[in-house]
This record gives C-alpha cells, sequence and structure tokens, in this order.
C-alpha cells in the first residue's frame, strides 16, 4: 500500500489485535454519543458559573485532539448480526437532539441578567451552548439527518426532516439527493467548493445556493400546478413554514433570547456542516460518465469515522446511495486529507490558507498539474460562480 500524499498528524495503521477488536466492538458504537452526551449533562445542570460553562467545552476539545492522533481505520465492514444495534444509534441520537435542544431553550429563558457577574454568568453558558449544543447539532443532528434521508423507509425520512428543523435547514432534505448527488463535481452544484476557494467564499454561494436549488427544482416539479394547490404541494414552503412556525412558538414560550441562541447554535451547525461539504470535495471535477464517488475527498480517522457516523466514507456513498452508513467501504482512489474531520474543520477555521496550500499539492499529486489552480488565486475570482479549471 502506498503512503499517503498529505503525511501530517496521521496516526499508525490499525493492527488486527485482540485490543483493536474490543475497542471495536465495545468503544466505536459509542463514539457517536461523546458530544450529545455531553451537551445534555451541560444543559440539565446549568445555568454554571462563568468559569465552569467554559471548562464544560472540553469534550469538543478533546474529540478535535482525539481526531488529530486518531489512528487509520480503512477497513471494510463486516457483517456481525448487530446491525439492528447499529440502526438503533440512529433513534436514540434522533432522541437526544430533540431532547437537546428543549434543554437549551428551557436553560436560556433561566439565565438571569441583573448584575455585571449575571452578564459574564449568562454570556460565558451562550458560548459554551454554541460550543457543545451546535457541534453536536452537526454531529448528531445533521450527520444523522444526512443518514435518514437516505433511508428507504417513510417514516425514516421524517425523522430526518424533523431534526433539520433543529437547526432551520429543511431545504436539503430536498436539495441534497436531487441536486447534490445528481450534480456533484460541476459548476451546477453549489455544495462542490471550487479549486482555490476559499471556505468564506464557499459558504456563502453554498448555503445561498443550495435554498435557491430547492427552490427551483420545487418550482419545476410543480409547474402544471398554480395557486393554492401549487402551495399544498410545494415541499420547500412547507418546511419553510414549519420552520417559521417553531421559530414563533419559540418566542412566545422562551422569549427572544432564547430564539437568538437556538439560531446562533444552528448557524453553528450549519457551518460545520458546510465546512465538512467543503472538504469533502474541494476542487473536484466530473464530467461524462465519470462516477460520483471520484469526486471526493477522503480520509481514513478511525475518531472521524464513528463520531459521524460513517460520514467520512463519502466517495463509496456518493457511489451506493441508499447503502447505510455502518457498510460504506473505504476508498483509496481519491484524493487524501491529512486529518479527520474534527481537525479540517479548525484548520480552515484558523488557517485557511494553509489547508488551501495542502489541498493545491494534494490535487497536483493525483492528477497532474494541467489540473492545478495556481496556489494564491484570490477566492474573490470564485465567488462569482466562474471556475478556471
Amino acid at each position: 500500500m502506498s503512503s499517503p500524499s498529505i503525511n501530517i498528524g496521521t496516526g499508525p495503521t490499525r493492527a488486527g489485535t485482540g485490543l483493536a477488536h474490543l475497542a471495536r466492538v465495545c468503544v466505536e458504537p459509542l463514539l457517536c454519543f461523546i458530544l450529545p452526551l455531553s451537551a445534555g449533562v451541560f444543559l440539565l445542570t446549568g445555568p454554571h458559573a462563568w468559569y465552569a460553562a467554559l471548562l464544560w467545552t472540553l469534550p469538543v476539545w478533546l474529540c478535535i485532539i482525539a481526531d488529530y492522533f486518531s489512528f487509520s481505520d480503512r477497513s471494510a465492514p463486516k457483517a456481525s448480526g448487530m446491525e439492528w444495534l447499529l440502526d438503533a444509534r440512529l433513534y436514540v441520537l434522533f432522541a437526544m437532539q430533540i431532547g437537546n435542544i428543549a434543554l437549551l431553550l428551557d436553560l436560556t429563558s433561566r439565565l438571569v441578567w441583573q448584575t455585571p457577574f449575571d452578564f459574564a454568568t449568562g454570556a460565558a453558558n451562550i458560548a459554551a451552548m454554541r460550543i457543545l449544543v451546535g457541534t453536536s447539532s452537526c454531529c448528531s443532528g445533521l450527520a444523522v439527518a444526512h443518514e435518514l434521508l437516505h433511508r428507504r423507509d417513510r417514516c425514516l425520512r421524517w425523522m430526518g426532516r424533523v431534526l433539520l428543523w433543529t437547526v432551520c435547514y429543511d431545504h436539503f432534505a430536498w436539495e441534497h439527493a436531487r441536486g447534490h448527488h445528481r450534480r456533484v463535481g460541476t459548476l451546477a452544484d453549489p455544495a462542490t467548493a471550487r479549486s482555490g476557494e476559499s471556505f468564506a467564499s464557499f459558504f456563502h454561494r453554498s448555503a445561498s445556493g443550495q435554498w435557491m436549488n430547492a427552490w427551483r427544482m420545487e418550482g419545476q416539479r410543480l409547474q402544471r400546478y398554480r395557486g393554492f394547490a401549487w402551495a399544498l404541494r410545494h415541499r420547500v414552503l412547507h418546511g419553510l413554514a414549519i420552520e417559521l412556525g417553531f421559530l414563533v412558538l419559540i418566542i412566545n414560550i422562551y422569549g427572544m433570547l432564547a430564539l437568538l441562541v437556538f439560531l446562533y447554535q444552528a448557524l453553528a451547525a450549519i457551518r460545520m456542516l458546510e465546512a465538512v461539504n467543503y472538504v469533502q470535495h474541494w476542487g473536484m471535477t466530473r464530467q461524462g460518465a465519470k462516477s460520483a464517488g471520484a469526486c471526493a475527498w477522503t480520509t481514513d480517522s478511525w475518531f472521524t469515522l464513528h463520531c459521524f457516523i460513517g460520514l467520512s466514507r463519502h466517495a463509496d456513498h456518493h457511489d451506493h446511495v441508499g447503502k447505510p452508513c455502518h457498510r460504506l467501504r473505504h476508498r483509496e482512489e481519491g484524493p487524501r486529507l491529512p486529518h479527520g474531520y474534527f481537525v479540517m474543520i479548525m484548520m480552515l477555521r484558523f488557517c485557511n490558507g494553509r489547508y488551501l496550500e495542502l489541498a493545491c499539492r494534494e490535487l497536483k499529486k493525483k492528477r497532474g498539474v494541467n489540473d492545478e489552480v495556481p496556489i494564491g488565486k484570490t477566492p474573490l475570482d470564485y465567488h462569482s460562480g466562474r471556475n478556471d479549471q
């Protein structure tokens, strides 16, 4: 097996020892519960003193450290007869996400703002909720929603939509399956980051572009309807109405501050999801019958694989859309990320230029110099939708 093209902080290849097998059986299925459980306990026991609230964010930082030092997992999935238990995690994560959102609203409504000390305490608790709940809403909310939306069972797909409502991203249910999966690696897909494009530029283009794509696709689907019949069948409009109704309900029950904190954590979760989108397809292009899976970056981080319930095996997911997350396989042919998603998201936030350098070098090795966009290309050149590849 050839060595990885980018090899910074990547751990040793996993050995088939008894200890590794024990970790696989007992630890791996539980990793996805670290963040929602930490967020839930924090919310249940709050509000906290300002210093304690900040200490409660430690699980997120530990996840980043664990992802940095994570060993490689390229193992093929094996039938164990316990697949039902792996699916059961999705139901538990669904319930935990709903519960955490309810607890967040309740805790925010109980914050006191009378003295300077109260303001410091309240601000620290809100910051901790943004970090803990926002991160959990991506890993155990949006990642789980993504998995459920690809299942055939109608009830599971509805559960996925409910999870999207907890971050006001319902249009993702329609645009992702009917837009992104069909157009990945092309200029028509706003969720495919272009070579040289910064994350800030990509986020604004992708978030708005996906919403407009979802609305446009629904309009095309319902072009023979008019008026009330059109509105009655417009799924994006339904999702928007439900989300607006949910926001009004929050204001009436918990107050304006709770609404702002809810939107704050939703924005954090969406930015995290779009950061994952950014690194999954950055600079990849597709023409003709080229498989969609060939347009995805790979990562073999063991920690990311199980915290994001298989989302990191994205190339195989694109080629086998209906395959459950625990059956996805690692693919070797695509460009490789130097770390898992937790570390990459931090790199984008604080060192996007460094990521662009590493990504350009990796694409150069995988695809050749002629396919390369020169390092140093200004991100503004890509914000308008141009692609110089």
